[in-house]
């Protein structure tokens, strides 16, 4: 039995999409996704995530502005979860 490749589709903006577009250099978007990935080895370490980003520079404006957008946004719909405590 062969191994199964399920394809999945996201959503980025077009900031990212073309900051990612700069950075593939002849590779699928998959395949760059991994190495971005595979370089942050400690995915759920802040300070691991954050030398990571900063050795593929700085954001743009609009990144940042987009990123910032998109927490603001999470936040507001954020819903507190009940506690089994009250």
């Amino acid at each position: 039995m062969g191994i199964q490749s399920l394809v999945r589709v996201i959503s980025i903006s077009d900031e990212v999409y073309a900051d990612l577009s700069r950075m593939k250099n002849g590779k699928s978007f998959t395949e760059l996704l991994k190495t971005l990935i595979s370089e942050c080895t400690n995915k759920g370490d802040p300070k691991s995530i954050l030398e990571f980003l900063n050795t593929h520079g700085p954001l743009s404006e609009e990144s940042e502005k987009s990123i910032t957008e998109a927490l603001e946004k999470g936040r507001k719909n954020a819903m507190p979860r009940k506690s089994s405590f009250e």
